[in-house]
């Protein structure tokens, strides 16, 4: 059944919706996949605030445009279905390959970040990377410690200037009372 004018244009701004706030996109061919095998990966996929979308092509390549993504015109070629992060790419692209792992019918056709495509070993090597809030914490980690190693050599030149003023006075103290000690006798 064909689609209307309308209809269409519904598809193509909930594309550009969806796109504008994705980290990136993974592109998959569904061939031959039931709905209830695509509903468990959808399932899995919400878990992490992602979402699986089976495409209309033409109307994907003109929403990628829209957003200023790349379009793989080679990859959006038959029965296409995204999986689209909106949080967590790594963990996003770590579950579809999971999930491409459980059967031999869903293929992984590569995937698109911003303006690169990346192919399925890229993906892969994305999908090891740490979740953000780790990596996050490790940057953090890295921005502060050099900071704490430079107050510290801040610090250091006064604690030696303690350190020999103290050293000055108790040798003062024991130089008055070696004198009071030399008086008294």
């Amino acid at each position: 059944m064909a689609l209307t004018k309308q209809r269409k244009t519904e598809i193509l701004d909930s594309y550009v919706t969806m796109l504008q706030s994705a980290q990136g996109v993974v592109i998959t061919e569904y061939r031959g996949m039931t709905v209830h095998q695509l509903d468990s990966l959808r399932a899995k996929l919400r878990e992490n605030n992602a979402s699986l979308v089976v495409t209309k092509n033409t109307l994907l390549k003109r929403a990628l445009q829209q957003v200023g993504m790349a379009v793989p015109e080679d990859l959006l070629t038959g029965p296409v279905a995204i999986a689209v992060a909106q949080q967590d790419l790594p963990q996003t692209i770590k579950n579809v390959l999971e999930f491409a792992k459980t059967t031999d019918i869903f293929v992984i056709k590569g995937g698109i970040l911003n303006e690169t495509i990346v192919d399925s070993k890229q993906l892969e090597a994305i999908s090891e990377l740490p979740p953000l809030d780790t990596l996050r914490a490790e940057i953090l980690g890295l921005l502060t410690m050099p900071m704490a190693q430079f107050l510290s050599l801040l610090n250091e030149p006064a604690r030696g200037v303690v350190a020999v003023i103290k050293a000055g006075s108790e040798g003062l103290v024991n130089v008055l009372a070696a004198y009071s000690q030399k008086d008294a006798a």
